[in-house]
């Protein structure tokens, strides 16, 4: 799938099915499952645990696949092209965080947001206010083309991200229905550190051993090489449709100081998806993916806990 082709068909889609009077902003639930199919998937509502505690959790629309660089270079364009150069400069992307990993990531400064071969990558190395300026923007674009402004694109809640993830269970650890990481057909189903034997190397420089992160493969839907990340659209989709929510990229929440569900520099039991790990700047283990929700005055969208 094109990502250059996303957002257009989705927007076209829903302004096709849904919304044929744009003064009433109405949820029409149906319209939308249809019109969002390309690049949104509907989670209905469910339940999820944090901290022993069981939460409801109300329906929502999240991206199937991570924010790529194409996505994002799509939103520094639009900002270059309206003049607003002040918050185009806010929002680049600092990618000589490349260089905090234990590898030299020259290459990956150079090159891993402005080349074409990483534009269907997850975008890295961005802040949490930076990612929800982005869903401010898509917000924009949405109401502008829906003609409807009760449509609000944001990072999702961790209870969010749980329900995605937990499909029908409350207690999976991953986003597969089996608690492993290959699956019976021995396909590996996420992209993360894979710590055994043959990834250890010893530094030829230091003498010390290291971990040969680059180097590992990974089998999707069509076994293509990761270096780092792998692209948004790899491995296989949850039974919701939603890809790459257990490693690849941690992914940030609306909860401040941590990105869920691990990444590539993460050890397999590192990436289920009650895992956080610390995030307080940018890093090059770090994404985000938007969900989609209405204003209370449309639909609300409380959560509340029940009895343990």
């Amino acid at each position: 799938m094109k990502n250059s082709l996303i957002f257009i068909s989705i927007l076209a889609s829903i302004a096709f099915f849904s919304f044929s009077k744009p003064r009433k902003p109405v949820l029409d639930l149906e319209g939308l499952k249809n019109a969002t199919k390309v690049g949104f998937s509907y989670i209905p509502p469910g339940k999820t645990i944090i901290d022993n505690d069981t939460i409801a959790c109300e329906g929502f629309f999240m991206s199937k696949m991570e924010v790529s660089n194409f996505n994002y270079q799509e939103y520094l364009d639009d900002l270059k092209k309206a003049g607003k150069m002040d918050e185009y400069k806010l929002a680049l992307v600092d990618s000589a965080k490349w260089n905090s990993t234990y590898f030299q990531g020259d290459k990956y400064v150079q090159h891993y947001f402005n080349h074409k071969a990483y534009k269907n990558y997850p975008v890295v190395n961005l802040t949490r206010q930076q990612a929800e300026k982005y869903c401010e923007w898509l917000t924009q674009v949405w109401r502008k083309y829906t003609q409807n402004p009760s449509l609000v694109f944001r990072l999702p809640k961790r209870t969010e991200f749980l329900r995605a993830a937990n499909g029908t269970s409350l207690y999976r650890p991953y986003a597969w229905d089996f608690p492993y990481l290959r699956s019976q057909k021995g396909k590996m189903m996420a992209n993360f550190l894979r710590i055994d034997g043959g990834a250890i190397t010893r530094d030829t420089v230091t003498g010390k051993f290291r971990i040969a992160i680059n180097d590992f493969d990974f089998l999707g839907n069509e076994a293509e090489y990761a270096d780092v990340t792998a692209p948004v659209q790899s491995y296989l989709p949850n039974e919701f449709g939603v890809y790459n929510l257990n490693g690849n990229v941690s992914e940030m929440v609306q909860e401040k100081n941590i990105a869920v569900g691990g990444d590539w520099y993460s050890p397999g039991y590192d990436i289920r998806n009650q895992s956080t790990k610390k995030f307080t700047e940018a890093n090059p283990m770090v994404g985000f993916r938007p969900v989609m929700t209405f204003t209370e005055s449309s639909k609300g969208e409380k959560g509340s806990k029940s009895s343990k």
